[in-house]
Formats: structure tokens, sequence, C-alpha cells
């Protein structure tokens, strides 16, 4: 995936900056939602944030 991947798009996130978040010490979906917004609109992209976070692992 490219890091121009829509990862949220009630909040326009990106998977680039689910990347920057996780790297800046995201660690959960909590996390990534408290730096980024992405998951906080309908909630539908939960499960993309959570393999991301995996991935990263």
């Amino acid at each position: 995936m490219s890091e121009n991947t829509m990862i949220c798009y009630c909040k326009g996130v990106t998977l680039g900056k689910v990347l920057a978040a996780i790297d800046n010490g995201a660690k959960t979906v909590v996390e990534v939602i408290d730096m980024t917004g992405a998951g906080s609109g309908c909630g539908r992209c939960v499960d993309r944030i959570e393999a991301v976070i995996e991935e990263k692992k």
C-alpha cells in the first residue's frame, strides 16, 4: 500500500499519517485515533488501523 492510501475517509487520514502516529509512539487503536482522528467518525476504518498496527510490530 502507498502512504497516500486512504485509511479513514471520514477524517481524510492516510496510511502515511497512521504510520507517522505509530512512529511517534502510538501502540493502540485508541492512541492512533487520539493522534490522527482516524476512526473517530463512523468507525468503519478501525479494522484497517488495527491491521496497520499489527503489520508494524
